[in-house]
């Protein structure tokens, strides 16, 4: 009966796993399927295929802008992310090992509600007459990317040890060619993990760009957003699926040039 059990044990939790990737796939499938709709309306299954939405999305100049701004914003925020938080970690875990409370600090937006966060911004920009502005947006998503970074990083910085760096100055390094020949390319791939974690994060947010972006700064996710209450055509579909094949090839083309997958296992 052993075996019988343990064959059984497997097969429910199989089962329990197919169901969770449905319960998660489903939805992303189905706008998926419907960005290849044929119809002049959203209508799943679709009654044939055809890329004509791809084409009407290139040629919409409304959707191309927020494609290009959502691109420039969220490589802007996982430079500066990246470069921020890779340092903060850095002087936390070297210089400033008992300062736990800059760490939290560093840690907090990620347990503070995203419409909180982008109602304080709101108000916080407006006295800087940065609100609706790409520079207010940017400094909205550093906010909120910056602890993806710190974690990212402090996990693999945790794995190099200190002695590694006292072996390099007592052989003559100064302490920049120490943190940028030795530390970094240590880190390098949590370093990568948290620039990939930063750009999906800012490519993908909708929360902060409905309370801070203007006419002349509206992201790709908030363009969906804003063309679901009026537009019935698959455009929107298209749109969001040129998000999802984005963030899927970053992700892949990061996994091909830096093994985070085999990283993370060790």
């Amino acid at each position: 009966m052993k075996p019988l059990e343990r064959s059984g044990g497997r097969v429910l939790l199989l089962v329990v796993v197919a169901i969770s990737y449905v319960i998660m796939l489903g939805p992303t499938c189905v706008v998926l399927i419907e960005a290849f709709n044929a119809g002049y309306t959203v209508q799943f299954p679709p009654p044939a295929l055809s890329l004509r939405w791809f084409g009407a999305f290139a040629r919409n100049s409304e959707f191309v802008d927020s494609f290009t701004k959502s691109l420039e914003l969220g490589l802007a925020t996982a430079a500066i992310s990246t470069t921020l938080g890779s340092l903060a970690v850095y002087g936390l875990s070297r210089h400033w090992q008992r300062h736990t409370a800059l760490e939290t600090l560093l840690l907090a937006p990620l347990y503070v509600p995203r419409v909180l966060i982008g109602m304080a911004l709101l108000l916080a920009l407006s006295r800087v007459f940065l609100a609706g502005s790409f520079a207010g947006l940017l400094v909205g998503h550093v906010l909120i990317t910056l602890p993806f970074v710190v974690r990212a990083v402090a996990v693999s910085l945790n794995g190099v040890p200190i002695a590694i760096e006292e072996a390099a100055q007592s052989l003559g390094a100064t302490g920049r060619q120490v943190l940028f020949r030795v530390v970094l390319p240590l880190v390098r791939t949590g370093i990568a993990s948290g620039a990939i974690f930063a750009f999906v994060v800012s490519f993908s947010d909708v929360y902060l760009a409905l309370f801070i972006a203007g006419a002349d700064a509206v992201t790709l996710p908030l363009r969906i957003f804003n063309s679901l209450q009026w537009d019935e055509s698959p455009i929107v579909a298209a749109a969001s699926t040129v998000q999802i094949v984005l963030t899927l090839i970053v992700i892949l083309a990061a996994e091909k040039l830096f093994g985070l997958s085999r990283a993370s296992r060790g």
